[in-house]
């Protein structure tokens, strides 16, 4: 997207949202270096203290994808903020239209633009609510800035290049040594798929990962069970070749720009760097990234050890299934900041703000009143799930249905014949 279709969807988005813009230094004390960072706010006339989201990424943008959130929270009461990433979306560029500098990505410079917000704001205290690579930040501020802070809640929060590894061997632990009961007979079917070369093993993690975020155990047998009749081919290349774009387009203006922030996810934290290339790897894809960049180095910030200095009163929420950043590290978090509250919810993958935003937003809420310990004892089973979630969970199903009763692939399958034996 050229300078000028730029400007055109910055000024339409600032039409339909009630954009605030503070100029930050791109660059540490470089005052002739200025950009603009945006930031929106919905349902200022709140009882309780303003409440900031955080997405997930590096490179998630706030405006435009979270629209409807904020003014769903709005409805409800609630006073939301949300802070557009610098290098991303309406805080891509500088002043002058250009895109900001790599050197302008550190998680630093995001932790004080997230104090220059509630500076302009004129926020004296508020509930940060972090998903994912957005619940570091958050926790990072709270120790940074503790006076700063109503409270947390942090959903599915990425730590460390530790929950990485905890990925991997959940995947595989689930899906290709078949350790739980439930999925002990669809790993031995994968691994002969993977073997025969059915399934390619680079495109092994990537693709059974997501079909079990937004379809579940249940999906993931279902497309192993036609790859074995010879069908499923054209639900497994669909959902590799739309991880494999995602991953590849350097951005999607204004929803995913992760080509200037993911300086960040690869060089500061780590994402990516322990993939090894074998099956079942859900990390290949992000370590094809990864090499665009400075070398991960090591954590300059020990999150794992200084978060037990948090002070805010912090509850921590996960999705029973979420395999990217996997219950037991979401657990470890509330264990180890002072007085958390843990909630795992059921039936649910990562990050409860993208799929599952009333339940998101009625833990911001509850948190913001002070009441963390009456939530928990909430009954939330009745709440509607937001859509995309549900639009990505039933096109993958609709997928595997016409798959499994389209009569060209029942005939190919029968030609192909009974997968061979796995060898020992």
């Amino acid at each position: 997207m050229d300078a000028q279709d730029r400007a055109s969807a910055d000024e339409w988005l600032s039409s339909r949202n009630h954009v605030m813009t503070v100029y930050r230094d791109a660059v540490d004390d470089d005052r002739d270096h200025l950009f603009p960072l945006r930031y929106v706010r919905a349902g200022y006339e709140s009882d309780y203290p303003p409440i900031m989201i955080l997405p997930g990424g590096p490179g998630v943008a706030s405006v435009f994808p979270y629209e409807l959130v904020r003014r769903l929270g709005a409805s409800k009461g609630m006073d939301i903020l949300m802070m557009e990433h610098r290098g991303v979306g309406m805080s891509r560029s500088d002043a002058r239209g250009t895109d900001l500098p790599l050197d302008a990505m550190r998680v630093n410079a995001v932790l004080e633009d997230m104090l220059a917000v509630l500076d302009h704001a004129r926020i004296e205290k508020a509930v940060l609510y972090g998903t994912s690579y957005g619940g570091y930040l958050a926790q990072r501020f709270a120790l940074a800035h503790p006076d700063r802070v109503h409270s947390l809640v942090l959903d599915s929060p990425f730590t460390s290049v530790a929950d990485e590894a905890a990925q991997q061997h959940a995947l595989r632990s689930l899906f290709w040594y078949g350790e739980n009961d439930r999925t002990e007979s669809v790993a031995r079917v994968i691994r002969r798929l993977v073997e025969d070369g059915t399934i390619p093993v680079e495109e092994s993690g990537p693709v059974i990962a997501a079909v079990h975020q937004y379809g579940g155990l249940s999906s993931v047998r279902d497309i192993v069970d036609l790859l074995v009749l010879g069908r499923g081919r054209l639900t497994w290349t669909s959902v590799y070749q739309a991880l494999a774009a995602t991953e590849a387009l350097p951005s999607t203006p204004f929803v995913l720009e992760r080509d200037l922030v993911d300086r960040i996810a690869s060089t500061e934290l780590g994402f990516g760097h322990l993939a090894d290339g074998q099956p079942l790897d859900p990390l290949a894809l992000t370590a094809l990234r990864a090499k665009e960049y400075e070398p991960f180095a090591g954590e300059a910030f020990d999150l794992e050890r200084e978060r037990t200095a948090i002070t805010a009163p912090t509850l921590v929420i996960t999705g029973e299934r979420d395999l990217m950043i996997p219950a037991s590290r979401s657990r470890l978090a509330a264990e180890q900041i002072p007085g958390a509250r843990f909630l795992s919810v059921p039936g649910l993958g990562h990050s409860l703000l993208d799929s599952h935003a009333q339940l998101a937003l009625m833990a911001a809420m509850w948190t913001a009143a002070g009441a963390i310990d009456p939530f928990l004892e909430k009954d939330t089973s009745s709440l509607k799930r937001i859509p995309v979630n549900e639009l990505i969970a039933r096109g993958i199903t609709a997928a595997l249905l016409a798959e499994r009763h389209s009569p060209v692939r029942l005939w190919a399958g029968r030609r192909r014949g009974p997968l061979p034996p796995l060898r020992s």
